[in-house]
């Protein structure tokens, strides 16, 4: 079936490849929306880590069409802002969140992260509170081309103690970001960011990961079929067996033993 979705394993980490982009999200808003159930069987509350951006739209996109998912238990972090962006701007990621999530989800409450507070030590410190404090459940999220994970770009710290800390993006990265429209030039795009930590995205019980298109299939290769190494950032998720990732035909199209275009 076009809409089926294969499973493989590397290392400890979960593979689901589907055969489109919007496969890709119906099959992780159904991961997802299961994982909230659950967790809400003996919970009045939870809360959740969600990533912005391009790769979550189809996800995203399939939640708003859901009617099983209790928003009003659901509070809502995100996981990176641009340094010294007031959410206004087209390319801040507290407005993705406005314009994309909470136009549908009435959440308990949505924890933005100011990437224009002053000083930003301020901001690092009451996130890693908040994060503290709610203990996130699930963090859903993508891989950037340079294999990063949220904006924790090579060579990503894999031990570090912080939460939520300060990071310069790399020109792979800022690239990235003007090649999604975000920005008309390499010049306008920041060179900083406030970012969760590797470990703090991945200490959630339950994390998803979402990857599609075609320009993400290198870094996904390098992830799964290389060694584990800061190098690659996304390499540590082989490591982890409570997260799944997520693939389409095409961001999987790299891979040993799967013809380009076609699922296994």
């Amino acid at each position: 079936m076009e809409n089926s979705v294969h499973e493989r394993r590397y290392g400890k980490l979960t593979v689901r490849i589907a055969h489109t982009n919007a496969n890709l999200g119906e099959a992780a808003a159904d991961d997802f929306a299961a994982t909230v159930r659950a967790e809400l069987e003996d919970k009045d509350e939870i809360s959740v880590i969600l990533a912005t951006g391009n790769s979550q739209l189809s996800f995203i996109d399939a939640l708003s069409r859901r009617h099983d998912i209790p928003w009003p238990q659901i509070s809502v972090l995100h996981m990176d802002e641009y340094q010294g962006m007031d959410d206004i701007h087209p390319a801040s990621f507290r407005r993705w969140m406005y314009e994309k999530l909470l136009t549908f989800a009435d959440v308990k409450e949505f924890h933005g992260m100011r990437g224009d507070h002053v000083p930003v030590e301020e901001e690092l410190a009451r996130y890693t509170r908040l994060l503290a404090e709610l203990q996130p459940e699930i963090c859903v999220m993508g891989i950037g081309e340079n294999g990063h994970l949220a904006f924790n770009d090579p060579p990503a710290r894999f031990d570090t103690e912080e939460s939520v800390h300060v990071v310069r993006l790399d020109a792979q990265c800022r690239a990235q970001q003007v090649g999604e429209g975000h920005f008309a030039s390499l010049a306008d795009t920041p060179e900083s960011a406030l970012s969760l930590t590797v470990p703090a995205l991945l200490r959630p019980a339950k994390v998803l990961v979402l990857v599609p298109e075609r320009r993400k299939a290198a870094a996904v290769r390098a992830a799964l079929e290389g060694p584990v190494t800061e190098d690659c950032p996304a390499s540590i998720l082989t490591t982890v067996g409570h997260a799944t990732l997520y693939l389409d035909a095409e961001s999987a199209g790299e891979l040993a033993g799967i013809p380009a275009g076609h699922t296994i």
